[in-house]
């Protein structure tokens, strides 16, 4: 993946362009991007070009200060969303990423670390303009990624509707709600694809994400340590904004549910922002087969494990793994809701998975994990992302089996 600092500079007469990957760690006023700015300093040559109005995120120009001392604009949305914004009390605020935000910057500060933040964005990529290998504008396209759960392609434009409601992380609005013209349209999207879409001076945009088949793996040492493999080896996420992207259609949330399900070799499609950035995987038509593989194993762990009537163990067999009468009849509602969604020979591969996702929550979350506990209906909490009520199980997060597992009877019952 390439940088902006990725080799020593050329000195080339005339204008050039250079296209640049984000990598997630080198942002553009990084200090081994210096020797590409006229100041020798990238930090003030990127104030410099905001200031001459020649840095564009998604072909709208970052906010400058005019000559009254006022400013060109007092936000720049991205993809329908607040991206940066002026602050009531006059500080302003950006929010990139869930891990590229800042709050209550002076204007100097802010629109630098704005401009940073974006080329931060492991996921997309950014054009430099360069005369004599100087950089004199920065053109960056921030793309927002979903799964697709039915695609429409009419005459003139495009639609597809999304799994849920979103996550609520950004004011962006929901893409089930946009048309995408035909003419904006690439790679010919399909139902159950994730795709990637953004608005810029031509409007709304949209393109199938790069795709492969792939086998995951994933194992978790004694010390807590995760090993998430694709093909056996490593894999980069995305920095993406994955706010309508169900959790197992995300990067890392997909293998939290193979752990919690104990399940390795596992079919799927991995798909990518920019080449070897990863933004998400789905099951695809193997979902179905291993929804019934683990609503038989959840269906053998009610039949196997014990019930202690006292709640404590001490009528349980000594060493024999129980669970209180709560917990077998939550779960009990698991799995009946898992083998619903199964016997539904209609449903859609990612209805499949999402049910295969919330029977491993229940079946094998971990205490206190948050992506245990966060909209686990069964043994955690949450809200619905906040279209809902809230809720409390009182479990924590913790699993059926999670929880048999550290509970052994202390009684002599057989």
């Amino acid at each position: 993946m390439s940088s902006a600092a990725s080799a020593a500079p050329r000195r080339v007469s005339g204008t050039t362009t250079k296209t640049v990957d984000a990598d997630g760690v080198t942002g553009i006023t990084d200090t081994s991007n210096d020797t590409l700015f006229s100041s020798g300093n990238a930090e003030q040559g990127v104030a410099d070009l905001i200031a001459a109005g020649a840095v564009k995120v998604n072909d709208v120009p970052v906010p400058t200060v005019t000559t009254t001392g006022g400013y060109s604009a007092d936000r720049l949305d991205i993809n329908g969303g607040s991206g940066l914004w002026k602050n009531a009390d006059g500080t302003w605020s950006y929010n990139v990423q869930v891990l590229l935000q800042g709050s209550n910057e002076s204007y100097a500060t802010a629109v630098v670390d704005f401009v940073n933040a974006v080329t931060l964005m492991r996921g997309i990529s950014y054009r430099l303009t360069l005369v004599d290998d100087v950089v004199t504008a920065i053109d960056a396209t921030v793309k927002d990624a979903a799964f697709a759960n039915k695609v429409n392609r009419g005459r003139h434009v495009t639609t597809f509707d999304i799994v849920g409601r979103g996550d609520g992380s950004t004011d962006k609005p929901d893409p089930s709600t946009i048309s995408f013209p035909n003419t904006n349209v690439e790679g010919r999207p399909q139902s159950q694809d994730i795709v990637l879409y953004w608005k810029d001076a031509a409007g709304w945009h949209l393109e199938r994400a790069a795709s492969k088949n792939v086998v995951l793996d994933v194992s978790v040492d004694a010390s807590g340590n995760w090993t998430e493999s694709v093909n056996g080896a490593a894999f980069t996420d995305s920095r993406l904004t994955l706010q309508y992207s169900a959790p197992w259609n995300r990067p890392t949330q997909p293998f939290r549910a193979m752990h919690w399900m104990g399940e390795n070799d596992v079919n799927a499609t991995q798909w990518f922002a920019t080449p070897g950035v990863t933004v998400g995987f789905s099951r695809g038509a193997g979902a179905r087969s291993e929804l019934a593989t683990a609503v038989t194993k959840a269906a053998d762990a009610l039949s196997t494990i014990a019930v202690s009537s006292a709640g404590d163990g001490s009528d349980v067999a000594e060493g024999k793994l129980w669970v209180s009468g709560a917990y077998h009849e939550i779960f009990t509602r698991a799995v009946t809701d898992a083998r619903t969604e199964l016997d539904d020979h209609r449903a859609t591969n990612d209805k499949y998975q999402g049910a295969l996702y919330r029977l491993a929550q229940a079946y094998g979350g971990q205490t206190g994990d948050r992506f245990s506990w966060l909209e686990n209906t069964y043994f955690g909490s949450g809200d619905d992302y906040g279209f809902g009520t809230p809720f409390d199980t009182g479990y924590n997060g913790t699993g059926f089996w999670t929880f048999a597992q550290t509970h052994l009877g202390t009684g002599t019952a057989d």
